[in-house]
């Protein structure tokens, strides 16, 4: 079997190395647009190019997505239904319903983006981790978390600032009306101590047909990095073989 999965914003496909040495198999991690380098481009482009990535992977394929990888995953397994076996989404959302909620938030994407540019990528960085949905990752090692702010810092503050403005919840179309298309299984991961995703998780649970929710207790945001190992026994859990 062969794993996509999908990182968060600021980060990088290597920030699922430790879940995916854990779990085993064929994992494909790319950095997503606006990352690592990578020039940002509109929401549609960037599901496109999740579908090619699949097709370049073996079947039966897992897809699996962290917080704004999570929003991509979701769309590109509604649009490319044939090619994902299952789909996994940590922390996230199917975007924002209320034409005018969304509009409020392309808004505060936009005052985000000039912030990362006028501030630069460090600065930006540190400020982004400082906040209280990533707290739980100050119980990491500091040698773990010197690597994953080094991670960070291997983008660039247009390229993120871009992909904020094109790939954020105030960009995409809401995708929650389409979630009965889904026919595949979809393991839902928040946690605990994230209400909001977690009560995301438990929303978007009850409309899908083959569903499970699972929610890390004590766990925040930042589900993959505070607990990659909790994280790796409930993927290998789920995705053994039926």
């Amino acid at each position: 079997m062969s794993y996509l999965a999908l990182h968060g914003f600021t980060q990088r496909g290597s920030m699922w190395d430790e879940v995916a040495i854990l779990v085993g198999g064929e994992w494909v991690t790319p950095d997503l647009p606006g990352h690592g380098g990578l020039p940002a481009c509109p929401w549609e482009e960037a599901v496109a190019r999740v579908g090619g990535w699949l097709g370049e992977t073996s079947p039966p394929r897992w897809l699996v997505g962290y917080s704004m990888g999570g929003r991509l995953a979701l769309a590109a397994a509604l649009d490319h239904p044939g090619m994902v076996a299952r789909l996994v989404l940590v922390s996230a959302s199917p975007g924002i319903a209320a034409a005018a909620d969304r509009e409020r938030r392309r808004a505060e994407d936009e005052a985000l983006a000039d912030r990362l540019e006028t501030a630069g990528i460090a600065a930006f960085v540190d400020e982004w981790l400082a906040r209280p949905m990533f707290g739980g990752l100050a119980d990491r090692p500091g040698e773990w978390r010197a690597s994953d702010r080094a991670a960070r810092l291997g983008s660039e503050a247009g390229g993120l600032a871009a992909a904020l403005r094109l790939l954020g919840q105030g960009a995409q179309p809401y995708l929650g009306e389409r979630l009965l298309e889904l026919g595949v299984p979809v393991l839902l991961v928040a946690g605990g101590d994230d209400g909001r995703y977690a009560a995301l998780a438990r929303s978007m649970g009850a409309r899908l047909a083959r569903s499970t929710v699972a929610v890390v207790s004590g766990a925040g945001h930042a589900v993959v990095g505070e607990r990659p190992a909790e994280l790796a026994a409930l993927l290998a859990a789920w995705c053994a073989p039926e």
